[in-house]
């Protein structure tokens, strides 16, 4: 790295420094304006690369993960989540989400035939009533029309974004704090151990110091390498992979599907979303997703065709296009490998390290971050100063990962 101190510095202040572009960084970027603090958001890709974009826009209200036959911390913190998102979605919450596609307002759990009594009386169970319904079977959407499926249906009020115009919403109102950099610094630390600045280079060289009150480290799986270049010790951090299926065909039906089996993972849970290029395509994850990391692309491909088949034999797929994605979640370390059940957010100093763990759960994150610098002794100044002379583009928005 080029020597930084020199007369030439561009300086920059701001009350907060987020790092990151996907939803963890993008919802709490425009919380913490929202109550006059001064942030400037740096992301070293288009907003929305890897996770948040990867995701397939479903806005948990937990059951999923209760349908082992009770409900879990992960269900629980997930529960008040669909409703935070409700409001900003009618304009009327902390975010105005607005101009965000709704792409179904619900999804539905269907289930194998083999389990149709432990699914009635799950969800026929006090603590679960209100949160899902049987669907009678006139009501039943194409893929579950054929006199084949002797399952049951319920809906589930979990509703669907996509994730592509979810991006689009929150990032274009933070394009004059954000800036796009190479992700690399040299961090300066205060006797007491807290961050006073970032020093780095723009393109062309001249450098740039960066200072704030706080930081908050919110890049997904580049939170481990800001953490090392800052000389931090911990939080540690997991990488839990996925390998998602993609089917693409003009004749797919709309389904937004969570499939009850007998384990406490769905075996496939499927979107709608639409390419670029018009054509609907079916997003697959679920168990699915989980276990076939250790496939190859045209295996996975081959045991997902195979799976449809078992589940859904009467469905023509003949035709579709497949593919595969892969994608890495990345969220602090737990003693089992599973997915911490809610939000984190880890305080050292001033700096703050999160992981949202899930995209529904970004506004419980971004608030949680809020309640912390709320904290601190010195109320927010407001404003950034410095950002518009520096030579950093503005960061563009990603591609969905089916349309790379």
């Amino acid at each position: 790295m080029p020597e930084l101190q020199s007369p030439d510095t561009l300086n920059v202040q701001a009350d907060v420094a987020i790092l990151g572009g996907g939803i963890a960084a993008l919802w709490t970027a425009h919380l913490l304006r929202s109550a006059g603090y001064g942030v400037t958001v740096l992301t070293n890709a288009p907003w929305g690369t890897g996770q948040t974009l990867a995701a397939q826009g479903v806005i948990h209200g937990g059951l999923k993960y209760a349908l082992g036959g009770k409900l879990t911390d992960s269900s629980e913190a997930l529960a008040a989540m669909p409703g935070r998102w409700s409001l900003s979605l009618a304009g009327n919450g902390e975010i105005d989400l607005r101009g965000v596609t709704v792409l179904s307002p619900s999804q539905i759990l269907w289930s194998l035939p083999q389990v149709v009594s432990k699914v009635i009386a799950f969800f026929g169970s006090q603590s679960l009533r209100n949160r899902a319904g049987a669907i009678p079977r006139k009501d039943y959407p194409p893929p579950f029309q054929s006199p084949d499926y002797h399952g049951q249906l319920f809906e589930l009020g979990e509703m669907v974004v996509d994730p592509v115009s979810l991006v689009a919403a929150l990032a274009t109102p933070l394009q004059n704090c954000a800036r796009q950099w190479n992700g690399s610094a040299q961090w300066n630390t205060a006797p007491d151990g807290q961050i006073t600045e970032a020093l780095f280079p723009d393109p062309s060289g001249r450098p740039i110091a960066l200072r704030a009150r706080h930081w908050v480290l919110a890049a997904g799986a580049g939170n481990a390498p800001i953490l090392r270049s800052m000389n931090r010790r911990g939080p540690d951090m997991q990488l839990r992979p996925l390998h998602q299926v993609v089917i693409r065909s003009a004749k797919l039906p709309p389904l937004y599907s969570v499939c009850i089996g007998n384990g406490i993972k769905p075996p496939v849970v499927t979107t709608t979303h639409t390419a670029s290029d018009g054509t609907p395509l079916w997003y697959v994850g679920g168990d699915l997703a989980e276990t076939g990391v250790e496939r190859s692309e045209s295996a996975q491909i081959d045991f997902a065709r195979a799976r449809f088949h078992e589940l859904l034999p009467w469905l023509d797929l003949g035709g579709a296009e497949w593919a595969t994605i892969r994608v890495d979640r990345a969220e602090p370390r737990t003693g089992t490998g599973d997915r911490p059940p809610g939000a984190f957010v880890h305080q050292q100093g001033n700096v703050l390290t999160v992981w949202p763990t899930k995209l529904a759960l970004a506004p419980n994150l971004a608030t949680q971050v809020l309640d912390l610098l709320a904290k601190a002794d010195a109320p927010p100044s407001g404003g950034v100063v410095g950002l518009e002379t520096l030579n950093l583009p503005v960061p563009a928005l990603a591609k969905a990962p089916w349309d790379l």
